[in-house]
């Protein structure tokens, strides 16, 4: 599985910037402004349910499987 942190960083280089964070949840925009995710950032992995989640959100601004990638 992965880890918040490895998606953060996934996300950061692939050029998305940290919008807002409100508590333990990170809100992500991509460059070119049209996607957004949400990643909370917990001891542990993330499950499989929310990762799908997350990269479906960045989907049409990254690309198919973006986070396998």
């Amino acid at each position: 599985m992965v880890t918040s942190r490895e998606v953060i960083k996934k996300l950061t280089k692939l050029g998305c910037v940290e919008v807002r964070q409100k508590g333990s949840h990170k809100l992500f925009r991509s460059a070119c402004g049209k996607c957004t995710t949400t990643v909370a950032v917990h001891p542990g992995d993330i499950k499989k349910g929310t990762l799908h989640g997350i990269e479906k959100d960045m989907e049409p601004c990254l690309g198919e499987k973006w986070l396998t990638r």
